[in-house]
């Protein structure tokens, strides 16, 4: 089952499942902006699926190529 959710919706999930995250809307924004989670436009609405965006923040990008300006994880 996917779970589909717009930004700001993803976000307060984002904060009811880790209340401790260091996350902010305007950084989930920049993250969907930059193309690092897929999403799909309705309108003029963003949706994104919350458990790919959990997985990401989970296991991370693993990109091959220059990922400089974009989030990647701690190691």
């Amino acid at each position: 089952m996917t779970r589909m959710r717009l930004v700001r919706e993803a976000y307060e999930q984002l904060l009811k499942d880790d209340p401790d995250t260091n996350i902010t809307l305007y950084g989930l924004r920049t993250i969907v902006k930059s193309g690092i989670i897929p999403t799909i436009k309705l309108g003029r609405k963003t949706l994104l699926n919350y458990d790919y965006l959990l997985e990401y923040f989970q296991k991370g990008d693993n990109c091959d190529k220059d990922c400089k300006g974009q989030i990647r994880p701690q190691q």
